[in-house]
Formats: structure tokens, sequence, C-alpha cells
């Protein structure tokens, strides 16, 4: 693999340091078409590694989508294969980081090169909200979702003030700033589940490709791309 790829600690299961087009340390800035398409053929390939060690065969006529919860990373999968077939496909990329990688190349690849949003599926609002959870999260233990607004703060189910224990525990003043702030215009009307920032990726006997997007990086959306294009068997893994 090209040297010349940002890096990204983004693999599936047993598989280590895959490009995706994110930085280690700016995160997903910039991303080129290249990259994507590059992290799309080797994450194809690692999907198709792992049905297959695991004797599952996707037809030719299959189509599925990948659902993913933005905050457990927790996929679901639907579409035309029988229950079994989904079933199993389901536990394989709920082990591990597999559904949360599945997730983070779905938002890199969510982007045009200059970073903006180009999917119907996100917008700002969701992105902030997502941030939001997963800042508080980390930072306090606690889920957001389940705290009450009262008194100017945000009060756990046991009695915990989130703000204040954010405050606590925030590295650095900037980040505390940031994030009360913005969870305080989220308090007004409340957590809405229509904002999460949940995520569906197209699956087919091809590879994955995108949904709610004009410009996509499956094997039957790239024609837009010169030059760049690769089949899901493309990448060494």
């Amino acid at each position: 693999m090209s040297a010349g790829f940002a890096r990204y600690d983004y693999a599936l299961r047993n598989y280590k340091d895959v490009y995706t087009g994110g930085s280690r340390s700016v995160g997903y800035v910039r991303n080129t078409d290249r990259e994507k398409q590059h992290a799309r053929s080797v994450v194809n390939q690692q999907i198709s590694n792992l049905l297959s060690k695991n004797g599952i065969s996707i037809s030719k006529q299959a189509d599925l989508v990948f659902s993913i919860d933005p905050y457990t990373y927790q996929l679901t999968v639907s579409g035309n294969a029988d229950r079994d077939t989904l079933s199993q496909i389901e536990k394989l990329l709920n082990e591990g980081d597999n559904a949360k990688n599945i997730w983070t190349h779905a938002w890199i690849c969510m982007h045009d090169a200059d970073n903006e949003i180009v999917n119907s599926q996100a917008n700002m609002t969701k992105a902030n909200q997502y941030s939001l959870w997963h800042e508080v999260y980390e930072t306090t233990g606690y889920d957001a979702r389940n705290a009450t607004y009262k008194n100017g703060t945000f009060i756990a189910e046991d009695g915990t003030d989130l703000l204040a224990l954010f405050k606590e525990k925030s590295k650095n003043g900037a980040g505390y700033e940031l994030y009360s702030k913005r969870w305080l215009q989220y308090a007004k009307n409340g957590w809405k589940k229509e904002n999460d920032l949940v995520l569906k990726i197209g699956f087919d006997s091809s590879g994955l490709y995108d949904i709610g997007q004009e410009k996509g990086y499956g094997a039957t959306q790239n024609m837009w791309m010169k030059g760049v294009s690769q089949s899901m068997f493309e990448a060494r893994v």
C-alpha cells in the first residue's frame, strides 16, 4: 500500500492499520476520492474474507442494508437473504469493532473533498448531536439521553449534576465551553431521536454501496471517478 495515503486505525476483525482516508492526528479532514475508494476496496475485501471464512456466500441477487446505531455501534442487517443468513452476517459484523469501523467508513464517504456533508442521511445537527453524546459519555461515563434538564443543568438518573461533572473532568476549558453550550442548546427541546446519526450502507455481491448521495464509491456507483475504480477483490489485505 502506498505511504501517500492518510492512515487511520480502521480494521475489521483480525486486520490492522487499514487506510480509510482519515488522519490519525487530525481526524476526517479533506479525504481524497482516491483514499476513500481505496478504503472501500479494502473494507469490501475484509468483509468478503470474513464471510468466506465463516461459510457465508452472497448470491448475485442479494441486496442488503447495514444500519448502524451511532452510540452503541450495534449493526442490524435487512434485505432479501434468508433469515439465517441475515442473522449470521449480523453476528459477525457485531464482533469486536467491526460495526464501528463500517460506521466510520460510511461517515467518511459521506463528505466531499472540502469535508462538507453530501449525503441525505446526515446533516450538521445530527453530527453535532453525535459528537456531543460521545464527548459527554467518554468524559463522564453517563448517557446524555437519560439525563433530565433542570435549573440550568443536567441531572442523571442517580442525581449526579452532569454539567458539573463534565466541567470537572474536561481536559481543557475550550472543550467544556463548546460542549456545554451545545448541550444547553439541545436541552431546549430535549434529546431528539430523529437527530440520531444512524447510518445505512448497502451491501451486495459487489461489496458496499452508498445510500443517499449522488456520488458513491460502490462498484456500480463510481463511474464519475476517472482511473480510481477498484473492485472489491483488488485491494491487498
